[in-house]
């Protein structure tokens, strides 16, 4: 089944049905018939385990009542909070039993670094498996790998958590969510129609399965008056005895993708729509990459060229499920399946892969790098040649030591997005939530101060701390003096020459050119390029310093320096300028952004480019963007990231604080994840070090 493929690792039950004594347990208070009757009845559940486990502990937690200084009976109490939404609960029990009796079973430490690990103590947990693992009682070698993996999401933990995302997370509430698992979200392209799996129970439920609970069913709920309606089966052919969830939505052609648990241990298929909208029996899909494993995870690339799915049916697997990809060859012809490889797979699992609107990002869950905690969301980004970059872990409360899955990023609304977890204080099970990624905090910036008023000749002088006030005496009026002509200037003969075209395609652009004069920011000259080739051709009064800015509809404004010697001999001086056009997700680099060394402090000579940057966005007004910091590779990495993050931050409040609304920037930091060159070199790591601004809507 699809849900039991994703969690089976962490939920196998390798407890130790340890024995409660009645001679232990009994004391000399009434009520011990009742209280035993309370442990008997969590015993019977506690054998069954899965989703048993949650009536084991009601019933242990009534006998506790009675005797709560029972090392058997604490260790059976946690063990259960363990295997049920009460995750965060067992450590209380587990501690308890070790304090009481160390030795109360074999694996007491085992169980109780789980359960440090599940209440945010990840030193301690760290320190309680690894004792486990020390001891030289025979062990399960599944127990030592979990312990060593466990151990290893820890530490992830102890770093990932000290930076916090700054965003809101909401439950979908109880008209999407049960107390059962749900998950697997799709949305339809209006964003007003949700399609999730739940397991559920029905009316026509079947059997229960190896983990106790019920198939998996495909349900639809839609937004009415700004809330979901409650959630109902999807459509009756979509409805089998065996298992199904919803993968993919093709909004264009009227496709839904599926999880088929119903053969070769799960298949992915095809759902079409009839002529009254109806969802038709889901068929084989048209490209090959079922096996005899399981394929569980399927999505398309926003171009269509592409498909990207989950699958443990592969002989060149790294480990577990991996992510794998086909390439449209032609209108009909798909290549062969390829393994993502070693930078997104790794020997653990990973799973429910989603592109980004603009295809340059890749989400997904996975259980290995440097996971908090079960299943974390992972994202990738393009590097310059198409391929996927280092994998980075989304963070902190998104990501926690439970499981998250099934990243969606909200199409319409940038800042939001969807994912799912088996949290706390959730309704039941796997939860679908809401994410909404809120503005930064403001940062006090420190803008250079105005430049001094002229002084007013004659009229103060200071010398050191005394201020001597002269009288002026009115002036003479001026002589009469004849008025003679200028002789004409001679032209010099120096011409600016070049071409414009657009920085992707090369194509020419018609663009507006103002010269100024950068001593007096005075425009000298207004030309305009060639709509034809590009080209342009300006007279400049002399060889001096200019700042020639630049113009074009559909395109950013620029703005270049020209320094032109007083000793140049030539009577052109060649300047080709590429313009970037504005579209959703085009990155432009911000040259001469400095901070002072390993600080997030603008330095002075960055605010021309700031101001650049503030023009297009007074020019663009509907236009939002994402500001992100970049370091070389040097030093620790969570400082980079902290730096860049920083760095990144405060560009915005910059701009902030010149009148750009907040709501217009989002900003985040890569550390030296994104590098443009080697980092082997001064100039290097110098190109690396960098701001840049991605266009998010226009």
């Amino acid at each position: 089944m699809f849900i039991l493929f994703l969690l089976k690792s962490f939920l196998v039950d390798g407890q130790t049905d340890v024995s409660i004594k009645r001679k232990d347990f009994k004391g000399d208070k009434q009520g011990f018939k009742e209280a035993w009757g309370h442990v008997k009845d969590g015993d019977s559940y506690f054998r069954i385990g899965g989703v048993w486990y949650e009536l084991a502990y009601d019933e242990y937690i009534k006998a506790l009542v009675y005797n709560n200084s029972n090392a058997q009976l604490n260790y059976k109490t946690g063990v259960s909070a363990l295997y049920s939404d009460m995750k965060e609960e067992a450590a209380g029990f587990l501690l308890k039993a070790l304090e009481v009796n160390p030795d109360v079973t074999h694996d007491i430490l085992f169980f109780t670094g789980r359960s440090l690990h599940y209440s945010g103590r990840y030193s301690d947990a760290i320190e309680k498996l690894e004792s486990y693992l020390a001891t030289k009682e025979k062990k399960d070698k599944k127990d030592i790998a979990l312990a060593e993996r466990i151990v290893e999401n820890c530490k992830a933990a102890i770093e990932v958590t000290q930076d916090t995302l700054r965003v809101k997370i909401d439950n979908l509430g109880p008209n999407i969510n049960s107390d059962y698992d749900d998950y697997s979200q799709l949305f339809t392209a209006d964003g007003k129609v949700i399609y999730f799996g739940s397991r559920r129970k029905l009316p026509t439920s079947g059997k229960r399965y190896d983990d106790t609970r019920f198939d998996e069913n495909i349900f639809v709920s839609n937004v009415i008056n700004g809330a979901w309606s409650q959630a109902t089966l999807a459509g009756k052919n979509l409805v089998s005895k065996y298992c199904e969830t919803p993968l993919y939505m093709d909004p264009l052609r009227g496709r839904l993708f599926i999880y088929a648990g119903y053969e070769n241990g799960g298949d992915i298929k095809v759902a079409n729509t009839n002529k009254k909208g109806e969802w038709k029996t889901p068929v084989a899909v048209p490209y090959a990459i079922n096996s005899n494993g399981s394929e569980t995870s399927f999505s398309f690339s926003p171009s269509g060229n592409e498909i990207y799915f989950v699958t443990d049916g592969r002989k060149d697997n790294l480990g577990g499920k991996d992510i794998y990809y086909i390439k449209k060859l032609s209108e009909r012809k798909w290549s062969k399946p390829q393994n993502a490889g070693s930078k997104i797979n790794t020997t653990s699992d990973e799973e429910s892969v989603r592109f980004s609107a603009s295809g340059d990002t890749l989400y997904f869950s996975s259980k290995g790098h440097n996971s908090i905690g079960g299943f974390d969301v992972f994202y990738s980004v393009k590097d310059k040649v198409g391929e996927w970059d280092s994998v980075r872990n989304y963070g902190y409360p998104v990501n926690t030591q439970w499981d998250e899955l099934f990243y969606y990023p909200d199409l319409n609304r940038d800042s939001t997005f969807y994912f799912v977890s088996n949290r706390s204080a959730g309704i039941g099970g796997l939860d679908i939530y809401t994410g909404r990624i809120l503005p930064p905090e403001p940062v006090v910036v420190v803008l250079p101060p105005p430049p001094p008023p002229p002084p007013v000749r004659d009229t103060i002088v200071i010398r050191d701390t005394i201020i001597i006030i002269k009288e002026v005496a009115p002036a003479p009026p001026p002589p009469v003096v004849p008025v003679v002509q200028p002789e004409p200037v001679k032209e010099t003969g120096l011409y600016l020459i070049g071409k414009i075209t657009d920085s992707e395609t090369g194509e020419p652009v018609m663009a507006k050119l103002d010269v100024a004069d950068i001593k007096t920011d005075s425009v000298v000259v207004t030309s305009a390029s060639s709509d034809i080739d590009g080209s342009y051709r300006i007279k400049l009064p002399e060889k001096k310093s200019y700042k020639l800015e630049l113009r074009a509809a559909g395109f950013l404004s620029d703005m270049k320096r020209i320094d032109i010697p007083a000793n140049w001999l030539k009577d052109t001086y060649n300047l080709n300028i590429d313009l970037i056009k504005v579209k959703v997700g085009k990155k432009v680099v911000l040259n001469n952004i400095l901070f002072e060394t390993g600080k997030s402090i603008l330095t002075a000579s960055s605010y021309a480019e700031l101001d650049r940057l503030l023009n297009i966005m007074q020019e663009n007004t509907e236009m939002k963007i994402e500001i992100s910091g970049h370091t070389d590779k040097t030093g620790s990495e969570p400082i980079n990231f902290k730096l860049s993050e920083d760095r990144a931050k405060a560009v915005v409040e910059y701009l902030v604080q010149k009148g750009i609304s907040r709501t217009r920037m989002e900003y985040k930091g890569f550390g030296s994840l994104q590098p443009v060159t080697e980092n082997t070199t001064p100039q290097g790591r110098a190109k690396n070090r960098r701001v840049e601004f991605k266009i998010l809507e226009f």
